[in-house]
């Protein structure tokens, strides 16, 4: 009977300004005004708004198509995930964003049991999806908000992107192979990068994804005046018998990034790998990251048709 009076009262209040729940003098400012009860002396009554699960929430239809769900907001208790968390829906990123998350619940669950944010496996595309000299969208390659984006550059030195960019015909590719994401012949630098993932309430990330490559990768610095003979500015690197692969992150947007230098030694300091790595696959990780979202990102050349860069298994975990 609650219920019903309710409905009635909100239908009923359409036509008016405000709406006032426990007060007859609803703030002029506010659409709906919730008044504490009073249970007593000094007990008074909260707002309390919907509580769901992550699944529950993930099955929420938020519109992809426009801002209308912009700033949805809910209460995230996840008993598997132990994730506690005042969230706001983000329509411009499609992600859910943390106001705040209350204490004991997502670090102790995350450091006995790693919580995937992200991941990629490259299985779920067509064949030959990605881009080429020749085409700048292939296959069901991701287009708007995606989970990954494939960007060439315009020139040497510039900062420029461009589809297809350096890449000189349909034999100059980053395309989905046998699932992995193959990079062959880039003439340039080439990028791939993830959408921006929300690790908010989390003090230690990892990042994680196989690397291997195929054919005689070569590094033999800048020639004078390109930058420098360890290849300090990536895009500006002109030299074509340097071949690298950097993997980078930035925690504020995409407006800094920071490199992994020299993994394993198997780089140097200004690239994470670069000439022959070992055969077969290297598994990288990088930890100790936090924030409250995260973008990923690889920045590779190489100059000949018969060398290739594959990465693989790209993941982003609670540690």
């Amino acid at each position: 009977m609650k219920k019903i009076t309710f409905i009635f009262f909100l239908i009923n209040s359409v036509g008016f300004s405000q709406i006032g729940i426990n007060t007859e003098t609803p703030s002029s400012a506010a659409v709906l005004h919730l008044e504490a009860s009073n249970f007593g002396t000094t007990t008074m009554g909260g707002y309390l708004m919907p509580v769901v699960t992550e699944a529950q929430r993930d099955d929420i239809p938020v519109t992809t198509t426009s801002d209308a769900d912009d700033g949805l907001q809910l209460f995230l208790n996840d008993p598997i995930t132990g994730k506690k968390c005042w969230q706001v829906y983000d329509s411009f990123a499609q992600l859910w964003r943390d106001i705040y998350c209350t204490e004991g619940g997502t670090m102790p669950v995350c450091a006995s049991n790693p919580i995937v944010l992200y991941q990629e496996d490259f299985e779920s595309y067509a064949e030959d999806t990605g881009v080429t000299g020749a085409s700048s969208s292939n296959g069901d390659y991701p287009s708007g908000v995606s989970k990954w984006t494939l960007t060439s550059f315009t020139a040497f030195g510039s900062n420029t992107p461009a589809l297809p960019g350096t890449l000189s015909n349909a034999d100059d590719y980053g395309l989905v192979q046998n699932g992995e994401l193959v990079f062959r012949d880039t003439n340039g630098t080439f990028r791939f990068e993830t959408q921006a993932i929300d690790i908010s309430g989390y003090s230690d990330i990892l990042i994680s994804m196989d690397i291997r490559e195929e054919g005689p990768m070569d590094y033999a610095g800048e020639s004078s005046g390109s930058g420098g003979p360890d290849h300090i500015d990536d895009f500006s690197c002109g030299e074509t018998i340097s071949d690298y692969l950097d993997i980078e992150y930035s925690t504020d947007g995409g407006s800094s990034y920071t490199e992994i230098p020299n993994y394993t030694t198997y780089g140097n300091s200004d690239h994470t790998f670069n000439n022959n790595l070992p055969v077969g696959v290297v598994n990288f990780s990088a930890s100790g990251i936090s924030g409250t979202s995260l973008i990923v990102r690889v920045r590779l050349q190489n100059w000949a048709s018969n060398e290739y860069w594959f990465l693989d298994n790209i993941r982003v975990t609670c540690n």
